[in-house]
């Protein structure tokens, strides 16, 4: 079996030194990450699945060793090894011989429509993309019978051409060159009369390529939309294939990391039901327990986990370790580190509020019933055309007790948001470039059909839910700023039966919430729903400092955070609920005395 199937058996070995992180010498180490291991374990069942009949797939060891020789034939083109032959190492040969190895019983061809690899910077990235571009243009185009279409795409036509440029620089001292026409925008295999292009912005937006036999999208943590993402949507090639390759990023509302990773993660994670066979993933990143202490990453052995080529020859080793040094004795530079040399995503943002990995952690499904609940409404009312968002705080007490013997408190939140009508929902698409149109189909946004924000709909959303609910409504909670009416009708509607608060957008008034909210967040007593307008909100809010007090400063975000603000102002009245009281106003008269500084 070892004599017909070597780069199987290989990539069976690999993966189990890689789940037993076996130690070889310095350079030969497999420690691994969970998801790498999970991406292993996953290769090693599906050894076990294709044994089975009625299995959908096979390993097709030919064709996985024709990628290898592939990139035999092609050369390296920079540092110590330029001009040499590409030998893949266990890892390349894992994620490329699986995107060729694994056919389709049906019809022979590929398994996998799409990959995502996910590594440190410097792990041969480019190289393996480029290869795998020209292999389709040449041999699969060939084998295929088609004049195929291949692309390159990054955010800017300088990051397209990166793969493109690398691709023809591995043809020169090869004896491939002959093969193709290498020009300054395209490379032609002269055979087939497949072309490699790198696309623009432009391209993006026009659609122009969308139909590719392959689209590489390269760095996906740098792209702000999906338009390039869906170009291969479109395509009718006989084997179609999407191949993203990225290093973590430090933007967390972009769609690589809101999207992509979350959903890979999700796939590669045996304890979560979310399946693709049609997707190959890997994901090579530090653990979080490896640099929640940042002076663990003193252990040298840990960066082998994002860098299954870097870490495997002096020089390589040396370049990271030399950055390492600059991020201590700089801390200004550790945020790049963590993302560019250990692939971890950090968000990175001056005076940024909060932390979103903290933030994603408390997302999760409604803790307790609804009904009777004590329910703090809060509302940011917008300028007529603008986003206007509610949400809702409901404190409610555990069975834990703190130290004092009290019943620990927590914390639920979800929210709301409203914009006036379709030709606001498309500026709003553009200018702050993120799926509106996507969350208002998934229910996080309503789009009323009205000129301008129609403040009685919003008023009866918060009405109907309450009531849907059997909410036990305690306080409506305003930035008076744009809510002089509501506030009036509310009161009218409720005969001044419910308190109406305003909470003035001072540091003085905001402050405690602000401090308050985030430090509930740290330390796990939030639970919130998960929405991801609130989410991509929350990662916008900055805030502002002043004698020592903060608020959320809405001038220096120029994206939405209306749900963070309506939030706030809900927590501000909540944080002083009293599950013992059934009077509202003792509290409140508390809220009050804070704000004026009594007691």
């Amino acid at each position: 079996m070892a004599a017909k199937t070597p780069i199987l058996n290989e990539l069976s070995r690999y993966c189990r030194y890689c789940l037993e992180d076996k130690r070889v010498t310095e350079y030969e180490d497999y420690i691994s990450g969970k998801a790498h291991k999970w991406a292993c374990w996953r290769f090693l069942g599906d050894i076990e699945r294709a044994k089975k009949k009625d299995c959908q797939f096979y390993w097709d060891e030919a064709e996985a060793k024709k990628i290898v020789d592939w990139f035999a034939l092609l050369r390296h083109t920079k540092g110590e090894l330029a001009g040499q032959p590409i030998i893949l190492n266990s890892w390349q040969k894992f994620i490329l011989c699986q995107v060729y190895g694994w056919r389709k019983k049906s019809d022979k061809r590929r398994r996998f429509k799409k990959s995502f690899t996910e590594v440190a910077r410097k792990n041969a990235k480019s190289q393996m993309e480029s290869g795998v571009a020209l292999y389709e243009i040449g041999p699969e185009a060939a084998r295929n019978g088609e004049m195929v279409e291949t692309y390159t795409a990054g955010t800017k036509r300088e990051q397209s051409k990166v793969v493109f440029a690398e691709a023809g620089n591995m043809l020169k001292g090869s004896p491939l060159l002959q093969k193709f026409d290498v020009r300054s925008s395209r490379i032609t295999c002269k055979a087939t009369k497949g072309e490699l292009k790198p696309l623009s912005k432009d391209d993006g937006k026009s659609g122009d390529g969308s139909n590719p036999a392959l689209l590489v999208l390269d760095e996906y943590h740098q792209h702000k939309t999906t338009e390039f993402y869906d170009l291969a949507m479109g395509s009718n090639s006989k084997e179609p294939l999407l191949m993203i390759i990225t290093t973590a990023g430090m933007d967390l509302t972009y769609p690589c990391y809101t999207t992509e990773y979350q959903y890979c993660k999700k796939v590669l994670d045996p304890d979560v039901d979310v399946t693709n066979d049609e997707y190959l993933i890997d994901i090579l990143e530090l653990d979080p327990e490896d640099y929640s202490n940042l002076a663990n990453l003193e252990d040298r052995r840990l960066w082998h986990k994002a860098n299954p080529v870097r870490m495997t020859y002096q020089a390589g080793i040396d370049k990271i370790e030399s950055d390492y040094v600059i991020a201590v004795e700089q801390p200004e530079h550790m945020t790049a580190f963590l993302t560019k040399m250990l692939d971890i995503w950090v968000q990175l943002k001056k005076d940024q509020y909060m932390d979103m990995g903290k933030w994603k952690e408390c997302g999760g499904e409604l803790p307790i019933s609804l009904e009777g609940a004590p329910a703090y409404w809060g509302f940011d009312m917008s300028a007529k055309l603008d986003l206007t968002s509610v949400a809702l705080v409901i404190p409610y007490q555990t069975d834990e007790v703190d130290e004092t013997g009290a019943k620990k408190v927590r914390y639920w939140q979800q929210s709301h948001s409203f914009i006036p009508n379709e030709e606001r929902l498309r500026e709003h698409i553009i200018r702050d470039k993120v799926p509106y149109d996507a969350w208002e189909r998934s229910g996080w946004l309503t789009v009323q059909g009205t000129q301008i924000i129609d403040q009685a709909g919003v008023m009866k959303y918060v009405i109907d839910f309450s009531k849907e609910h059997k909410l036990d409504v305690k306080c409506f909670c305003f930035d008076p700023a744009n809510a002089g009416k509501m506030m009036m009708d509310l009161d009218k509607i409720y005969g001044g039966a419910i308190p109406i608060e305003e909470v003035y957008q001072s540091h003085r008034s905001l402050n405690e919430a602000t401090n308050g909210f985030r430090e509930q967040v740290y330390d796990g007593n939030v639970v919130h729903e998960e929405n991801p307008l609130m989410n991509y909100a929350m990662s916008n809010a900055v805030v502002r400092q002043n004698n020592g007090m903060i608020k959320i400063d809405k001038d220096a975000s120029t994206k939405r955070i209306d749900p963070v603000d309506a939030t706030l102002a809900a927590f501000k009245l909540a944080l002083y609920h009293q599950f013992d009281e059934e009077d509202y106003s003792s509290y409140v008269d508390s809220f009050l005395d804070d704000m004026l500084g009594v007691g």
